[in-house]
């Protein structure tokens, strides 16, 4: 993950591993529809840019379910 912080003076870019993962499935209501169903979860580490009294070992995680139908020809 990209953090950058255009708008702060001194304060520079900084980048961060992530861990991505997710699933989801399909249920089929009709022939060529289907109501589908996903989730996606991101783990990375707290940005501290530099600043001492942000270095903290802290670790956050961001879910992104979401739902939708689905049209096939």
């Amino acid at each position: 993950m990209v953090f950058d912080p255009h708008d702060s003076a001194g304060i520079d870019r900084q980048t961060r591993g992530a861990f991505v993962y997710g699933g989801g499935g399909d249920y089929p209501v009709v022939r060529h529809v289907a109501i589908r169903a996903q989730y996606r979860g991101i783990a990375y580490k707290v940005p501290d840019f530099g600043i001492n009294q942000l270095k903290l070992d802290k670790y956050r995680h961001a879910a992104v379910p979401s739902a939708g139908l689905v049209v096939t020809f």
